[in-house]
């Protein structure tokens, strides 16, 4: 069985552009054009009268609020809506709301400036600001003079906010949602009126949108049982946000038609979904945005048209040729996956910004790959502490690492470090050994579980290598292994499956008594069956092992891989070149069989196949089993001769 080498132009993915290889020859693409496939749906609550409320997945760093903007930009356009109160006379107390049309607030601002300059009003233009007809209104107006409008007369939203009416509703509390009964200290006692009425988000998006991030509803829970109600009956009564204070004025319930847009990760809506699960039938509609753009099923012409959105947005100098290639690489690294490109608006503009400043500091045109490079450079340096210390361990011998010769029982893993409060990860390759007998219960000892350092994740990947060697060797007998299982030298704790191949290598290895090239890393989850399935960080687990076998000197170096995670190859041009050069091989496996190949040099074969590492452990098993057979006959003898004396003995007493 042979495994071919990966070869240098599937270490890193290449973008089909076409013919076109030019920013600018790219249109400029808006947020909303990157998802398509919620647009349709979108219009849809858009245009429905009684849908209310949605709720959506978001991500970190992409502004969803100026994608949602650029989505009503294309729609229908909704007039966005004012509340106003004024002071009733009549009744003491009272105070009436009426709505007007938030672009007519400026005539209507006029027409009460006439009121109280003339005492009439033009009804033709009262009518043209009023949203519907309001009788009662028009008298409490003609009240007004310049001695009260002050404080009997009040618009809670200006024009300045008109548009498409989208308000981003984030710090909540009590009073910057739902607004405050405010009170004033005059002569010794609490009194209120029209002019107290703070207005609330929920007010100033008053015919339009308001988009919530559910975390902030989870935070306080009671934000979101009073916007609940407030969506079932369209109308927002006020409170004061000090309750021990009782004031005369009463004001009528606010009217509102506002469609709420609650945003928060999966983990967020099922929170809030297990907290009330009134949430799901309340919610007229559910949008999924992915934090991934798939170029499989969208034209990369419109991420690079994002990309262009971004440069012009911040007035940062254009991609050249090359600069566009190596973000589009870079930004498939961050996702993993070589179909996928990052949305992640922060991220990439932060980077582009930095760029800008480097290419104008050596008065460039463009942000080139070289430019692209130096700032990751910069950011990488700045982040790789924890790197140093690695290093330094292998250097002084402190961390024990062998990258040459063979060993039997002990093989190089490869793991991801992550580090709470720091934003990257790195691969840092481990040492794994086995020791063990086939004399034993057929027990395999994780040491890092029973010394509670290992996770849910790799105690079951514990439990499906022992489903492997059932699996395997159980036939038809089990096989009477005896075995421990360590990850040497590590102190914290781990998680994860992908060292099951590894580990079951070197457990392999210790039974069978077949030593293991240590210039070789390995990584891979695998099923009880042998196949060998896809893990995580696959890149930063090579660059890992590359960086340690280069402090040993070591060149003739190679990994195994699952074949699987071609897809997610993305390297540094270091490594690529070392791929090229023919210092390091990258193996692709499907299956363990394959590993144990090119680790110990001799086939797997199967337990019946002569010379084979299966063959060679199915019989030293049955040879420990006729030991141990031979050692039960022969105790079983003993006892009977021991029994024949002791009745001998009692026969010539008697």
């Amino acid at each position: 069985m042979l495994t071919e080498k990966i070869t240098a132009d599937k270490l890193v993915p290449v973008f089909d552009l076409s013919s076109r290889c030019k920013l600018e020859e790219f249109d400029t693409v808006t947020r909303d054009q990157l998802f398509p496939q919620n647009n349709e749906l979108f219009s849809l609550f858009h245009e429905t009268a009684t849908a209310k409320l949605l709720v959506a997945t978001d991500f970190d760093g992409f502004d969803h609020l100026k994608s949602f903007s650029d989505i009503l930009r294309n729609m229908s356009h909704k007039r966005a809506k004012s509340i106003c109160y004024i002071e009733d006379i009549t009744t003491v107390g009272r105070a009436r709301a009426f709505e007007i049309w938030r672009d007519k607030t400026e005539l209507f601002k006029q027409l009460i400036e006439q009121i109280i300059a003339t005492g009439k009003c033009s009804n033709e233009q009262l009518n043209t600001c009023l949203i519907k007809a309001y009788p009662s209104i028009l008298p409490l107006l003609l009240n007004l003079n310049e001695f009260n409008v002050e404080y009997a007369f009040k618009i809670l939203a200006d024009e300045h906010t008109a548009g498409s009416n989208i308000v981003d509703a984030t710090n909540l509390n009590q009073a910057t949602l739902f607004g405050n009964l405010d009170t004033l200290y005059k002569n010794n006692s609490y009194t209120s009126n029209v002019a107290q009425l703070i207005p609330g988000l929920l007010h100033q998006a008053h015919g339009g949108y308001i988009v919530i991030k559910i975390d902030e509803l989870i935070i306080n829970s009671a934000l979101w049982y009073q916007l609940k109600s407030v969506i079932k009956q369209g109308t927002l009564s006020w409170s004061s946000s000090n309750q021990t204070i009782q004031t005369e004025l009463k004001p009528d319930p606010a009217p509102l038609d506002v469609k709420v847009i609650l945003l928060g990760d999966r983990l967020a809506i099922s929170q809030l979904t297990d907290g009330d699960r009134e949430l799901s039938s309340l919610a007229t509609s559910f949008i999924d945005f992915s934090p991934e753009f798939n170029i499989t099923e969208q034209d990369i012409a419109n991420y690079i048209g994002y990309i262009k959105l971004l440069l012009a947005d911040s007035n940062l100098l254009p991609l050249s040729d090359c600069g566009l290639k190596r973000l589009l690489q870079l930004s498939s690294r961050w996702c993993e996956h070589n179909n996928y490109l990052s949305l992640n608006e922060a991220k990439l503009t932060t980077l582009l910004n930095y760029c800008h400043q480097i290419a104008s500091a050596n008065k460039l045109k463009y942000i080139d790959s070289n430019t692209l490079n130096r700032v990751l450079k910069l950011q990488h340096e700045a982040l790789n502490g924890h790197i140093r210390l690695s290093n330094e361990g292998i250097i002084e011998k402190q961390i024990i690492l062998e990258t040459d010769g063979n060993k039997i029982g002990q093989i190089n893993g490869l793991s991801v470090l992550e580090i709470h409060g720091h934003p990257e990860s790195f691969g840092e390759p481990i040492r794994i050994t086995a020791t063990g007998h086939l004399n034993g219960d057929g027990d395999i000892s994780d040491v890092e579980r029973k010394a509670e350092l290992a996770g849910n994740i790799h105690a079951k990947s514990m439990m499906i290598i022992q489903g492997f060697f059932t699996h395997t060797f159980a036939k038809p007998l089990p096989l009477p292994i005896s075995a421990n299982l360590v990850f040497e030298q590590s102190y914290g704790e781990i998680d994860g499956d992908s060292a099951a191949l590894a580990g079951t290598c070197a457990l392999l290895s210790v039974l069978a008594q077949k030593p293991i090239a240590q210039n070789l890393a390995v990584t891979g989850a695998i099923d009880q069956f042998g196949t060998v399935l896809a893990v995580g960080g696959i890149n930063e687990k090579l660059e890992g092992f590359q960086r340690i076998c280069e402090l040993n000197e070591q060149t003739n170096i190679g990994v195994l891989i699952p074949a699987a995670n071609i897809v997610n190859l993305n390297l540094s041009d270091k490594l690529i070149d070392a791929v090229t050069s023919g210092q390091l091989a990258i193996y692709p496996v499907t299956h363990i069989d394959e590993a144990i190949e090119l680790l110990m040099g001799i086939k797997a074969g199967k337990v019946d196949e002569q010379d084979s590492l299966y063959n060679i452990i199915q019989l030293l098993a049955e040879e420990q089993d006729d030991k141990l057979e031979d050692n039960d006959t022969c105790f079983v003898t003993k006892i009977k001769q021991l029994y024949a004396k002791i009745i001998g003995k009692q026969g010539c007493s008697n």
